[in-house]
């Protein structure tokens, strides 16, 4: 008959087991993960256009959490660059819409951490037509956390490169994007004439609307460039087409965003004086209503 351990000795061994079994379940144990609060958000849209989002509110957001949504195929923002944003708000807490920039002009501005702020690292290296998701908590001012979806919005013509005719202003661009025109031998046509460069497939300008552009003005008879939002420090503008010229109002309705038209306006829908050639990249357009003024960039 096998030998048998004193009670006290069986009580022993038995609390040492229920111990070692306490220590291997608490080994196995894992506390579960800090719930990521941009699971609660759905977004779904075009980039460039305003995204339709679904919030499961409230969300607890304690620290600034940033996800790409879209990766875009433009060009990476550096130091420097114009930048141009499109963004909607939302209350964390109420869902409800703190702020919507989609149809009112983009805000402008160039990469910089001045102008840029806390941004300044989020945009840097970045790629234009990039969607971004960026949920902040709440602050002193507003007490609520926010959840922010921006567009970043090419800065230059995007689409379908086309050829001017030969008989007309030839247009190259340089590294930085700038376009270079070249004029012809031939003399300038005598009415308004206008050749697309780059097809884009946004929405189409409309009489009486503000057009967010980038343009170069030359003079045909002395070859000067008059004006250019190009170059360091330059930026897009926002302009009503009620204020121009009458042959850059006539020029740019019906081109697509996205698109980058050559226009060559005679003296009698220009200045009166010369003709003038205008290389202009349309980026967006919103109605004369919710428009800015000229150059803002908010």
């Amino acid at each position: 008959m096998p030998a048998t351990l004193p009670r006290p000795a069986l009580r022993a061994l038995a609390a040492l087991l229920a111990l070692l079994v306490v220590v291997v379940l608490a080994g196995c144990r894992q506390d579960p993960p800090p719930e990521d609060p941009t699971d609660g958000v759905e977004v779904a849209g075009e980039v460039g256009r305003r995204p339709m989002v679904s919030l499961e509110v409230p969300l607890q957001i304690t620290e600034v959490i940033t996800r790409e949504l879209v990766t875009g195929a433009g060009e990476a923002l550096a130091e420097g660059d114009a930048v141009m944003l499109s963004y909607i708000a939302y209350d964390a807490i109420t869902g409800e819409v703190v702020e919507d920039s989609y149809g009112a002009p983009p805000r402008i501005l160039l990469l910089t951490e001045d102008e840029a702020g806390t941004l300044y690292e989020e945009l840097l290296g970045r790629t234009e037509g990039t969607r971004l998701l960026r949920l902040e908590p709440g602050t002193m001012t507003v007490p609520d956390p926010v959840v922010i979806v921006y567009d970043i919005l090419p800065t230059e013509a995007v689409g379908t490169p086309l050829e001017a005719p030969a008989a007309l202003p030839q247009v190259a661009t340089v590294d930085d994007g700038t376009p270079t025109i070249t004029l012809p031998e031939s003399s300038p046509p005598n009415s308004l004439t206008i050749a697309q460069l780059v097809r884009g497939e946004g929405p189409q300008v409309q009489a009486g609307e503000s057009v967010t552009v980038r343009y170069v003005q030359m003079a045909w008879s002395t070859g000067e460039i008059l004006e250019s939002t190009w170059g360091p420090g330059s930026v897009p503008v926002t302009i009503p087409l009620v204020d121009r010229i009458p042959g850059l109002q006539d020029g740019l309705v019906d081109a697509a965003v996205g698109s980058r038209v050559l226009l060559v306006v005679p003296p009698a829908q220009a200045d009166g004086t010369d003709t003038m050639v205008f290389v202009v990249d349309v980026l967006a357009v919103t109605s004369q209503a919710e428009a800015t003024p000229e150059g803002s960039g908010s």
